[in-house]
């Protein structure tokens, strides 16, 4: 299995990069293998909103940055894990901004997926995904928002199998990453 993890701490010493570390060592032991992207180190620009990855090249985001290779990972991946701070039960700045310039994998066109309106898949195949969020303390509603919201996020990018969790004070970050990998597993 070939697993992307994108780290989306905003610093060595921050929290999320102890979760990403954890998706790292449980990814490995169970026989991945896993490709770390910290994305703090790279040159990831805002989303500009011109849609030219859904008219103009086709998958791919007009803006000349890192996150084209981060988009061309995420697609070839088995299974992607994000890791990065959890604000007002959505991903802080950098995962947002890493997620918003991956719009170009879907279709412009929408489609009806259990009720809900939702983007048409670009490609015959996506990866399993896993969001593992961090909160410097328990925050109930922010928790099950987060979830909810990365629950919807999985659906609109057309994932087989997803999971979600949120890491709060200095709870144990390998215990969480092993149920999330164990849940999204003997899904193709």
């Amino acid at each position: 299995m070939k697993a992307l993890i994108l780290d989306a701490s905003p610093s060595p010493d921050d929290p999320s990069a102890r979760a990403a570390g954890a998706l790292e060592s449980v990814l490995r032991h169970r026989g991945a293998r896993v490709s770390l992207v910290r994305l703090r180190t790279l040159s990831l620009h805002p989303c500009n909103g011109c849609f030219g990855c859904w008219t103009k090249r086709p998958g791919e985001c007009l803006i000349d940055d890192d996150a084209r290779g981060v988009a061309a990972k995420i697609i070839a991946a088995d299974l992607v894990a994000l890791a990065g701070p959890v604000r007002f039960g959505a991903w802080h700045s950098l995962a947002k901004s890493a997620l918003d310039r991956i719009i170009g994998l879907v279709l412009p066109h929408f489609t009806m997926i259990d009720g809900e309106v939702h983007h048409e898949p670009r490609y015959a195949r996506y990866p399993r995904w896993i969001s593992l969020g961090t909160m410097p303390r328990p925050d109930r509603e922010a928790q099950a928002l987060f979830v909810r919201l990365m629950d919807r996020n999985a659906v609109n990018f057309h994932c087989p199998a997803h999971a979600a969790g949120v890491l709060s004070g200095d709870e144990d970050a390998m215990s969480l990453a092993g149920q999330l990998v164990a849940s999204t597993e003997g899904v193709a």
